[in-house]
């Protein structure tokens, strides 16, 4: 992956298309841009993980409203509008089914913190049950050690399934929304070295043997 630096800011760093910032992808085969351990046909292999990190991270760190366009580099052998048109089917597949398994993540989390919930909320109950009951007997340095513990156990508890429904679900529907809007990005094949030549920016090069 080459990188290279011009001017301040994300946008800087990346050539523009119609104003739209493009992120760009120099192959000397397109073979390079999947995974090679893949058998599926073409349109449904996954991409190459160098090539999607890249593509997730790109996109990333662009706010998500922010229009951008996917500029994949070839040798012009490999250009043909046939080509095109199935590499745009290809990668809309790879990141839907992404996209696809974040909110099968997501929804296995949100079961489990109310299940966890449910099961804190009712350990707390009865922590809280026990201590009240403690209450009835004659103070003692015993009596209060073990009505103290009860409470901090009971409240920790409380902890996991609150920090899944505060903190845990935002990055991986924030990993949704990102796949999410790479299926409807534009995809356009360019030729060979030009990417070399004119992006400012960031610029994703293989290192994958082509064969």
């Amino acid at each position: 992956m080459k990188r290279r630096f011009s001017g301040e800011g994300t946008e800087a760093l990346y050539r523009e298309h119609a104003g739209k910032p493009v992120i760009e992808l120099e192959l000397k085969s397109l073979l390079q841009l999947f995974d090679s351990f893949d058998p599926a046909p073409f349109r449904e292999k996954d991409l190459d993980p160098e090539a999607e990190e890249y593509i997730y991270n790109a996109v990333d760190e662009f706010p998500l409203k922010k229009p951008l366009e996917i500029m994949i580099h070839l040798p012009s052998t490999e250009v043909s509008a046939e080509i095109e048109a199935d590499l745009k089917v290809a990668i809309k597949n790879h990141f839907s089914y992404k996209k696809l398994l974040t909110e099968i993540e997501l929804k296995r989390l949100l079961d489990q913190g109310r299940k966890n919930f449910i099961i804190a909320l009712t350990f707390l109950f009865l922590c809280l049950l026990v201590i009240r009951l403690l209450a009835t007997f004659e103070e003692s340095l015993v009596n209060t050690l073990f009505s103290e513990g009860l409470l901090i156990i009971g409240w920790v508890a409380m902890w996991e399934p609150v920090h899944i429904f505060l903190y845990g679900w935002w990055p991986i529907v924030h990993k949704r929304n990102i796949y999410e809007k790479i299926t409807h990005m534009d995809v356009y094949i360019g030729t060979g070295s030009q990417a070399g030549e004119k992006a400012p920016g960031y610029l994703f090069t293989s290192k994958k043997s082509p064969d």
